[in-house]
């Protein structure tokens, strides 16, 4: 992922956007498990909710693929269909742990 142009898009230093990078995932993960959560306990308005946080935080940064997903995600819970959600999760997870390895 190249930080300096995402950084300079936000007119920030790279260090700056790497620092709010591994905010991000940190707390998208924790948002990750609610969703997990929400699929397990057959609640849609929890997976929404932490759907809408991953989508937003992510379209602030620049994250485009990932807020897309996660738009995807919240427009499904809530219209209360969590089926493949496990599919959408893993995606998403697997993009944030590349973002974490960078």
């Amino acid at each position: 992922m190249d930080y300096k142009h995402l950084a300079d898009q936000l007119d920030m230093s790279e260090e700056e956007f790497s620092e709010l990078a591994a905010l991000f995932v940190t707390i998208t993960r924790a948002d990750l498990k609610k969703i997990r959560q929400g699929v397990s306990n057959d609640n849609p308005s929890r997976a929404a909710a932490a759907a809408h946080s991953i989508k937003g935080a992510a379209g602030n940064l620049g994250f485009t693929h990932m807020a897309e997903l996660a738009k995807k995600m919240e427009a499904l819970a809530n219209a209360g269909n969590l089926d493949n959600f496990d599919v959408y999760i893993m995606d998403l997870e697997t993009r944030v742990e590349a973002l974490a390895a960078t």
